[in-house]
């Protein structure tokens, strides 16, 4: 059915409910006259998306809305649920009836979820969406009445409200109006950076599943285990040149735990959307290009949650109209093919519906069971890394227990104030297993995101396997969170620099000015039985800014609300190490810092800079564009930040000025691709090895051109696990729990051997990987090999690092080390 005659036929239906003597109000919603102009004339913004849901529900009785929350621009993210009136009416017990589904207990409603447009400059999803959702409000076809009568639909037209908006408001900006123009090069067509794909924080949502960094993400989640949905339709667009996708993707990029079941029902589906688009000749194209094997996306984490996830990817105008290969692409053409895949699946999944509801209850039976044997977990003395864990496995459904009694297994203590239990057994076992796993061993080593996500990396958590508490040593409750009493003879307090909480609360005591001071070496207090490493922090009770009887009652307040613990002492004698007056004891300066954006940067590795100091330190960061670097000061700030990027089209003329920015004591932190603009503007002494020098490392000795798809593969690293060796000592290893840290690698960079001391701070063992895929060839070429080190430049320091260590945010394990680089680091270098 094409576009048109969607229309056509929802006049039919208008006239149809009118000859019934049905309510006009009822069923009068029109989508052109609420948007003032035909769907597809323009793009629509996330307000639009909202205000007709909201009429259609108030319009018609088979529809309601779900609100899952606000994006982090405060945009309303709303999901109409349509079923029959009669299921409307009952639907509080319809999600009683979902919830018991992970129980075990087999549920006969059919629950279809589609969802579209989570990159939003991806916008044909979000207009078919509007379209679907009116059509199935008022259609009285048969197999449409019959399906919501036996089925709920959910239908998310809008994924990512900011990205929408962003693309939504550029392309109406630039469009042609009188005659569209379809050069690719027209302005229309080519957004500036960061472009609608990404949120607020330019985060690619659709990474995002598993991780949950993001409000959209936690509503879309809850929405799906509240609804526990046996189909998932997810829908995208990709390139102008391309015709249409849907799945099954390439069969041996699967990843091994999704059931063969699942996609046997995915290839029976794929049955339907090929009838569909034959019908209207539209080319398409399956089982190429598209794996099934990260379960951070929309199409594969409903995967491990009992449904089938099918991708749906449309060629994009990204505006009005585009040249393609395919003769052009309008945007109305993609709406209208969305439209008719998005029939297409509710009718397949309807045929199937009850193959689809087996295969779910099937999911879950016998797995309704919480078993002893599990998982121990510590995070290593970090209480607040232990509650965001907490919170993660909560909003995944996952089954867990905190430890209420201190346990020694092998030479791994686990105490009760830092770790957690989850049984292998339970609901979501599969779930569970997907977050920890480690693989290194694959079919196919071509992936389209990353080959490896583990949880235990990502946290840098100790865990031990196959344990088995007693009942009486776990408990559903939060250790308590306590505070040693504050008495009058107190001289200092002592913070301990590995709490995930002691950054935030630094940035708050600079705030209100307040003198902090940290260690460079370790020291044992008199009339202490514990050790303090270097890194630690003292807050005198002797401040300018603030009375003794004002700052103990202040600091108390601050570190509940941060959840720091604090250590008084009521001497600066020290046991042994450093006395507390000892110089040894740097005074931290505010940091205040610029974060270099725009033009050649990568926008999600601006985004998690972005998003770590404004939302978990609390710092705050200013934003500049690459093109004003060179006309604005720089003599206010403490710290230049360079993401990931290409930053070639910067002059030598910034790289003197970055130069003087750190001779005079400023500190620049850059990862990745920015290392070699450094290095060629002589601000980095260090040889950055590029992927160039890697990819010698290859033998193509004997190898045929079918070959040629597979050495890409093999040199390509699209995210491994790889372990760093950290120099302890080494100031930007203060705080770390262990010598040994996992990191994410998705980048073939790497630092030469340097024969200046005390620069490296890190370095890959010679057996470095973690978890993922790594060729052979670049395990070698990487181990024993510089990862992590710091220059001296003047009074400054340029801090170099070839992985991200805030990889999309989830990478707790290494977000201490690139806060050192904001707070300690300058301190202990200038000494």
């Amino acid at each position: 059915m094409s576009f048109l005659s969607i229309f056509a036929s929802l006049g039919r239906a208008l006239c149809y409910c009118m000859c019934l003597s049905l309510p006009l109000t009822a069923y009068a919603t029109s989508l052109e006259a609420y948007l003032g102009y035909p769907l597809g004339e323009w793009h629509v913004r996330h307000d639009q998306v909202n205000g007709f849901l909201e009429k259609l529900a108030a319009d018609n009785p088979r529809v309601s809305l779900e609100d899952t929350g606000y994006s982090h621009e405060r945009r309303r993210q709303l999901t109409a649920v349509i079923t029959s009136p009669a299921n409307q009416d009952r639907l509080n017990g319809i999600v009683a009836d979902r919830a018991l589904v992970k129980q075990g207990k087999a549920q006969p409603m059919l629950v279809i979820w589609l969802a579209y447009s989570i990159h939003g400059d991806e916008a044909s999803g979000a207009h078919a969406a509007l379209a679907l959702a009116q059509h199935l409000a008022l259609s009285q076809e048969s197999w449409i009445t019959d399906l919501l009568s036996q089925s709920v639909v959910l239908i998310t037209p809008s994924q990512n409200p900011d990205g929408l908006d962003r693309f939504a408001n550029w392309s109406n900006s630039y469009r042609g109006i009188a005659v569209p123009v379809a050069d690719e090069n027209h302005k229309e067509h080519n957004q500036n950076w960061p472009a609608g794909r990404y949120n607020h924080f330019l985060a690619d949502l659709n990474r995002d599943w598993l991780f949950l960094r993001h409000p959209e993400s936690r509503g879309r989640v809850a929405l799906l285990h509240k609804w526990q949905p046996q189909y998932v339709g997810d829908f995208h667009e990709m390139g102008h040149n391309q015709s249409y996708f849907f799945q099954p993707g390439v069969p041996e990029r699967t990843h091994p735990l999704t059931e063969q079941r699942n996609q046997q029902l995915t290839e029976k589906l794929a049955h339907f959307y090929r009838q569909a688009l034959d019908a209207k000749q539209q080319a398409y194209f399956s089982r190429q290009g598209f794996d099934d094997f990260f379960y951070g996306k929309g199409s594969t984490y409903p995967d491990i949650n009992g449904a089938v996830g099918v991708l749906f990817e449309q060629a994009s105008a990204r505006g009005q109209v585009q040249d393609s290969q395919y003769g052009g692409i309008s945007l109305a053409e993609a709406i209208d093919n969305q439209l008719t895949t998005s029939l297409a699946a509710l009718k397949g999944a309807h045929q199937l519906r009850q193959e689809l509801i087996s295969f779910q209850n099937d999911f879950y039976a016998g797995k309704g069971k919480t078993g002893k044997q599990g998982r121990l977990i510590s995070t290593r003395g970090d209480r607040q890394r232990l509650l965001v864990l907490a919170d993660l496995l909560n909003r995944h459904g996952v089954v867990y227990r905190y430890l209420t009694q201190d346990m020694k297994e092998g030479k791994q203590i686990f105490t009760a104030a830092d770790s957690l239990f989850i049984p292998n057994e339970q609901p979501q076992s599969v779930l569970v297993e997907a977050l920890f796993e480690r693989r290194t061993r694959f079919e196919d080593p071509t992936f389209y995101d990353v080959s490896a996500w583990d949880l235990g990396s990502a946290f840098n958590l100790a865990i031990a396997e196959n344990i088995r508490p007693a009942a009486n040593q776990l408990s559903t409750d939060a250790p308590a969170f306590g505070q040693p009493a504050l008495t009058e003879d107190t001289v200092a307090l002592l913070i301990d620099w590995q709490q995930s909480g002691a950054a935030p609360l630094l940035a708050q005591l600079h705030r209100d000015g307040i003198a902090v001071r940290a260690s460079v070496k370790p020291f044992t207090p008199v009339a202490s039985a514990r050790a303090f490493a270097a890194g630690t922090l003292m807050i005198s009770t002797a401040q300018k800014q603030m009375t003794r009887d004002a700052l103990l009652p202040y600091l108390t307040d601050l570190a509940r609300q941060y959840e720091v613990r604090l250590f008084p002492v009521v001497s600066f004698a020290s046991a042994t190490g450093i006395d507390l007056g000892s110089g040894d004891f740097v005074p931290l300066k505010p940091v205040n810092a610029l974060l270099v954006s725009g033009r050649g940067t990568d926008a999600t590795e601006v985004g998690e800079i972005w998003r770590y100091l404004d939302l978990e330190l609390k710092q705050g960061v200013t934003l500049v564009d690459s093109d004003r670097l060179a006309r604005i000061s720089l003599n206010r700030y403490s710290h230049i930040l360079l993401a990931d990027g290409n930053y070639d089209h910067l002059d030598d003329a910034l790289g003197r000025k970055l130069g003087e920015f750190a001779e005079q004591g400023g500190v620049i932190v850059a990862q990745k691709r920015a290392l070699i603009w450094l290095n060629k503007r002589n601000l980095l002494r260090n040889t950055v090895l590029e992927d160039g020098f890697y990819k010698q490392q290859f033998s193509t000795a004997g190898l045929g051109f079918d070959d040629k798809e597979a050495l890409r593969a093999r040199q390509a690293i699209g995210g491994a696990i790889l372990n760093w060796q950290l120099d302890p000592a080494h100031p930007l290893a203060f705080g770390m729990p262990s010598a040994t840290v996992p990191v994410m690698k998705n980048e073939v960079l790497g630092l030469s051997d340097t024969s200046e001391p005390f620069v490296i701070a890190a370095r890959y063992p010679q057996n470095p990987l973690v978890s993922g895929y790594l060729s052979d060839e670049y395990q070698r070429a990487f181990g024993l090999s510089n990862a992590l080190l710091a220059e001296p430049k003047g009074k400054g320091v340029v801090v170099g690092t070839t992985d991200n260590l805030l990889f999309r945010n989830i990478w707790l394990g290494t977000e201490k080390i690139y806060t050192n680089a904001l707070y300690l680091l300058p301190a202990a270098m200038s000494r």
